[in-house]
């Protein structure tokens, strides 16, 4: 049986939206999984829900382009989320900016059934674009990748993940998006000279000045520099407390920031020490294009990705038919190969045109720090 799908008309307010999660998640069903031995080196897959799966799809915009294969790819991604992996799905379509952020502040707020699942899993498929920020700094512009909601006004993917890592009872917990949509620069102006940021981590500067450490009040300009500097250092992130140094540090020279941000080498006592906060720990972020790219559908199937996606779960219950585990590196792996190589995954242009035909990259991002299999159960 096919699944509601919600649209903008039925969410008013936050009120309308709260009751859609409270009907649903009233009626979810636990599922019977096989008993998993614990794993140190496993995500936990156990509890008596596999999770929520939110998918948000948009179609009909004020001014842009309809997605006229948005119920294509619901109906995929209710089937992959649902059937096959067993989530407690509900779906929106055509939502505002407003009503996007309402979905995910209130699905957030499911403390009592996040805290029985396994992980958490949303899909979003809209158009996209990277919008700079009104920040310009040594002739460096900085952008954020925005989802748009059918009214053209923008959430920015950031914001999103924070929310979901905000949540306490997701903490330590699988988190995974999957993002359809365009990642083209918004400001043509700034094409040569822009650097995207994505959902980069926070970075503070701390100045060891006597004792104890003290965190800077510039952290937040030097932060915008030093991410777009080191973004590899992001890898080692640890936790720890404010104010204290984590286990793991990268030194930086303090006339880099001398020369970049304008302080006084003598104000900064020898050398400056860039703390990294707790990263965004247990989260998987995969996009359908890479930065600077669009991404690309098609009629009656849905958004290249999504469509990889569907057949990547697919095929992994069909290989892994005997032990019923799905393994998310595995998907993604076959998503990534089946759209890079696959003639089915091409736009054709004109001939005569620069790239008569083009590609579209997945790209995807994590800070997962164990193995993550789905179970399912043979009944």
């Amino acid at each position: 049986m096919a699944l509601k799908v919600y649209t903008g008309k039925e969410v008013g307010s936050k009120k309308d939206v709260t009751d859609i999660f409270a009907s649903v998640l009233k009626t979810a069903s636990s599922n019977s999984k096989p008993t998993i031995p614990s794993d140190e080196n496993k995500y936990e897959c156990n509890e008596r829900y596999r999770g929520l799966a939110l998918i948000i799809s948009n179609e009909n915009f004020k001014t842009s382009h309809c997605r006229n294969y948005c119920d294509d790819e619901i109906k995929l991604m209710q089937e992959t989320f649902g059937k096959c992996l067993k989530f407690t799905v509900i779906t929106f379509k055509d939502l505002t900016a407003k009503q996007i952020n309402w979905v995910f502040e209130i699905a957030c707020n499911q403390t009592g059934f996040h805290q029985k699942s396994d992980c958490f899993a949303c899909v979003l498929a809209s158009h996209g674009n990277e919008k700079p920020r009104t920040m310009k700094t040594s002739g460096v512009y900085y952008r954020d990748h925005c989802i748009c909601g059918v009214d053209e006004d923008t959430v920015t993917t950031k914001s999103i993940i924070e929310t979901i890592t905000g949540t306490e009872a997701l903490q330590d917990k699988p988190k995974m998006l999957f993002i359809q949509a365009c990642r083209m620069k918004m400001d043509e102006t700034a094409i040569e000279s822009c650097i995207d940021q994505g959902h980069v981590l926070p970075v503070k500067i701390a100045v060891k000045e006597n004792n104890p450490i003290i965190i800077s009040d510039h952290a937040d300009k030097v932060n915008r520099l030093s991410n777009s500097l080191f973004p590899t250092k992001i890898k080692s992130c640890t936790s720890g407390i404010p104010g204290n140094l984590p286990q793991k540090e990268d030194i930086v020279e303090a006339n880099i920031f001398q020369k970049l941000v304008g302080w006084n080498t003598d104000k900064l006592k020898d050398m400056m020490r860039v703390i990294y906060p707790p990263c965004t720990d247990d989260v998987l972020v995969v996009y359908s294009s890479a930065s600077e790219k669009q991404s690309y559908g098609r009629e009656d199937q849905g958004g290249w990705m999504l469509i990889s996606l569907h057949k990547a779960v697919k095929e992994q219950l069909r290989v892994q038919k005997a032990t019923n585990r799905i393994d998310i590196l595995d998907v993604l792996i076959f998503m990534t190969r089946e759209v890079s190589n696959s003639e089915t995954f091409q736009t054709k242009f004109p001939e005569g045109t620069v790239n008569p035909k083009r590609k579209a990259a997945i790209v995807f991002e994590h800070c997962l720090h164990k193995e993550l299999y789905l179970y399912n159960s043979t009944d």
